[in-house]
């Protein structure tokens, strides 16, 4: 029964953030999706918008922003700045700060709140912490998936298109034509770029940096030296992509040969957490003892400890390389 109180409270503080957020940030959100409807036809995705400082601070992101400036600015931001940026996150870096801080406040005063013990929240900040980090790498992982599943088939009609005489860049715009997705906004990127007078070459390395991944860091370097000593593209263009091909073709049948030892990571993560709920609730008060004295909770630091190591060696095992 304590359990679900506290879990009640938890989802009640979780609620009111998200209340205090849609009250004071309603005219940021209207901006964005002022922005995202004037940019609908083009498909046109900006990935880390200034907006004017009219009535900025009373956004709860600008709050964000705030606590994250009490850290002096580093190499942390520009790192997490081009990682929202890869993950197509609409966010500063110094407002993603904030929320990392947020989270890691929450989820100490939780488990505060169960323990009863300083040093177990203290133990649990920095997972807070990097809670919010896990979700943008999860979110640029799978944007970065779908740009590389998307390669293949926008460099055939780039060749095709080149066969058939267009330019490179009439190519690129038949490619945000026929294909929706991130590898079409990241393509219209490059052409409003160049539109704008940045050479190709530059524009084709910012989506580089943008992307980073290693196919499209390959096609990119072909085009730059192609364009520099000349040759067949399109010849050049269908080598790679039936390289890149193979490499997804290899990537699916070793996940499939990997699938049971990531099932049984996920398992072996959740059971202890399963059984916790379980036995709280067949019998409430046998787990007291573990949250009550010191042995118990030495044990649970341990506990945590051994899991987030078993769960980093199971990653290791069953992330292979291609």
């Amino acid at each position: 029964m304590f359990s679900l109180i506290l879990m009640g409270a938890f989802l009640t503080v979780i609620l009111l953030i998200i209340g205090i957020y849609g009250l004071f940030f309603s005219a940021r959100i209207d901006t964005l999706f002022r922005l995202k409807k004037y940019t609908a036809n083009e498909k046109v995705h900006i990935d880390n918008p200034r907006v004017k400082e009219n009535g900025e601070n009373k956004h709860l992101l600008r709050i964000f922003g705030f606590l994250g400036k009490i850290i002096p600015k580093s190499s942390y931001l520009k790192k997490r700045r081009k990682k929202l940026i890869q993950a197509a996150v609409l966010m500063k870096p110094e407002e993603f700060l904030g929320v990392s801080l947020i989270s890691a406040a929450i989820l100490a005063f939780l488990f505060y709140l169960i323990s009863k013990s300083i040093i177990i929240a203290v133990i649990f900040l920095p997972i807070g912490f990097v809670i919010p980090e896990l979700i943008i790498g999860s979110r640029k992982s799978k944007r970065m998936r779908k740009i590389n599943s998307q390669l293949p088939e926008a460099l055939n009609i780039i060749s095709n298109g080149l066969r058939a005489g267009f330019s490179f860049n009439q190519a690129l715009g038949v490619v945000t034509n026929e294909i929706s997705g991130p590898i079409s906004e990241e393509f219209k990127k490059v052409l409003r770029d160049n539109a704008l007078g940045k050479p190709l070459e530059e524009a084709l390395s910012n989506m580089s940096e943008r992307t980073d991944d290693e196919d499209l860091d390959m096609v990119i370097t072909a085009l730059i030296i192609q364009r520099q000593v000349g040759g067949n593209l399109a010849e050049v263009l269908d080598t790679i992509s039936e390289t890149i091909r193979e490499r997804v073709r290899i990537k699916s049948e070793i996940k499939t040969l990997t699938a049971q030892g990531r099932i049984s990571g996920v398992i072996v993560s959740l059971l202890p957490f399963i059984l916790a709920i379980a036995l709280s609730i067949i019998n409430p008060g046998y787990l007291t003892v573990l949250f009550t004295t010191f042995i118990g909770k030495l044990m649970i630091v341990v506990g945590i400890v051994l899991q987030l190591a078993g769960i980093f060696i199971l990653t290791r095992l069953v992330d292979i390389k291609v």
